[in-house]
């Protein structure tokens, strides 16, 4: 006897829906590789808000009761602070007050669909055309997510286009209901370029990324006083005493900084890693061959995206006063072709689900159309994502990440070639 659950069923729904969350959720990419693992469907009304661990960079939280437009509050409690009270002096009238920030997380509704063709489409191919529509959608949503995810963490969309790319263009009139939350550029306080620049407009041809910068960038960051937050990954009991961070790179950014250190550099990197991965690490960062680690800092690959800014773009910086205590965004061209990097500590990024018309946090649905000849099937979730930033002590601060400008020419440009030493 075959079991098989026909186009449009009820159950169809819930157990396309349940695996296309499962697997977006699951899936290798940028977005999983920041997280700790999203509690099981069933277990989320056991949770605070269906939160997963806040000591990663990407905080993601399920509430039930969200619908579209609804909002999530994320709330940041500053330390106290006062001096302490000696001996048999009353304490009484010396109380230490509480400050908090609060910042809120929009979610709506976002879909998309596909025809999996009309009965003469079916009858032509011995494909489960049904099954490969699954596939696309899945990998469709999982893109939109790790897009969405970089984008507010980068503060910026960048000129890169590839076929793979689903978010628009920043010029573009839907990208800021795409985006859900405002895309905001760094705050003052956490952005950096590479060398002596200091904003992409004077990002020269001798501004490539190298691990120099990492030790000046990581310097700045020990001693700032709104430093980020720490990467706490499960199994990783050196985290502590020896912070860490993530730093993703572009492609292009890898290989100029490769090209500009030594190999006794490089290897020893490498070894760094292994050595925190064999210490009991378990997690997707540390799953690759060339994972480095310089000085605290985890440094990785973003594979195919980059935010990239080519000659002449504007780019939106934070240009306040010198204090930082005034955000405020100007607009500037890039003198070169400029890579972003991002450097994430824990708490970077909120990511809020609500509920699905399927009662999960995707909604996969089937209808007949063209008087049931043609099957279309749609996939939508509830969801929104916004970088975390709250004011402390006054200043505007991204919480949990901040972002590196450099020198990034195409490798095959005569400048590529130049860089290299070729």
């Amino acid at each position: 006897m075959t079991t098989s659950i026909p186009y449009g069923s009820p159950l169809a729904a819930k157990v396309y829906g349940v695996g296309l969350f499962s697997r977006v959720q699951s899936a290798p990419g940028f977005m999983n590789l920041l997280s700790g693992e999203m509690p099981k469907e069933g277990s989320f009304a056991a949770k605070a808000k269906g939160q997963t661990s806040p000591d990663y960079p990407i905080v993601k939280a399920g509430d039930l009761a969200k619908a579209a437009g609804d909002t999530v509050s994320v709330d940041l409690f500053n330390p106290l602070q006062g001096k302490p009270v000696m001996g048999d002096k009353r304490v009484a009238g010396k109380m230490m007050g509480l400050t908090s920030s609060t910042m809120e997380v929009s979610i709506n509704q976002t879909r998309g669909g596909a025809d999996s063709g009309g009965k003469m489409t079916q009858k032509r191919t011995k494909h489960n055309l049904r099954g490969i529509a699954m596939a696309g959608l899945q990998g469709w949503a999982q893109r939109l997510e790790d897009q969405t995810s970089l984008v507010h963490l980068a503060g910026a969309r960048g000129d890169q286009i590839t076929s793979d790319w689903v978010v628009p263009f920043q010029n573009d009139s839907e990208f800021a209901e795409i985006l859900v939350n405002p895309v905001k550029a760094p705050t003052k306080n956490r952005y950096y370029a590479a060398n002596d620049a200091t904003s992409p407009a004077d990002i020269g041809t001798n501004d490539a990324l190298t691990f120099q910068d990492v030790d000046r960038i990581v310097s700045m960051q020990r001693e700032s006083p709104v430093v980020l937050q720490p990467i706490k990954i499960k199994g990783d009991d050196r985290a502590w005493n020896d912070p860490l961070w993530a730093l993703f790179v572009t492609e292009r950014q890898w290989l100029y900084m490769k090209s500009r250190t030594s190999q006794t550099d490089w290897r020893q990197a490498m070894q760094n890693a292994f050595e925190r991965k064999s210490a009991g690490v378990k997690h997707p960062l540390f799953d690759s061959y060339e994972t480095l680690m310089w000085n605290g800092v985890l440094i990785k690959r973003m594979n195919r995206y980059a935010i990239r800014f080519n000659t002449g773009s504007n780019v939106v910086i934070d240009t306040g006063g010198a204090d930082g205590g005034t955000y405020t965004e100007s607009t500037v061209q890039t003198a070169q072709p400029v890579d972003r990097a991002i450097l994430v500590g824990a708490q970077a990024l909120a990511k809020a689900y609500g509920k699905s018309n399927s009662d999960y946090f995707y909604d996969w649905s089937e209808e007949e159309v063209d008087h049931k000849n043609s099957i279309e099937i749609v996939v939508g979730s509830m969801s929104g994502t916004a970088k975390i930033r709250f004011k402390v002590d006054g200043v505007d601060t991204d919480h949990g990440v901040a972002v590196i400008d450099s020198y990034a020419p195409d490798p095959a440009s005569a400048a590529g070639r130049t860089l290299l030493g070729s």
